[in-house]
């Protein structure tokens, strides 16, 4: 069975707007160094985390499951509406 569709939060931070925009913009391979319920990320294919056509692997928890999750950003999905 395969879910497809989109899933949003809002999540309350407390550092400054610049330095969260930071880390998800130059920055994204720290995101397990930050938080603590993403354990393991990899970069599959690309040249490097911040370009499109990049494959990244992510190991995260939700609740009490281990989950795993495979990402591609292409070019129509990285700008920001």
């Amino acid at each position: 069975m395969v879910l497809s569709g989109k899933l949003s939060t809002e999540v309350g931070i407390k550092t400054p707007a610049d330095k969260f925009y930071k880390l998800f913009a130059s920055e994204l391979h720290e995101v397990q160094n930050v938080c603590e319920r993403v354990h393991h990320t990899k970069l599959h294919e690309g040249e490097d985390w911040h370009h499109t056509d990049s494959v990244k692997h992510w190991t995260y928890v939700i609740g009490n499951h281990v989950s795993n999750s495979t990402n591609l950003i292409t070019k129509s999905s990285f700008y920001l509406i």
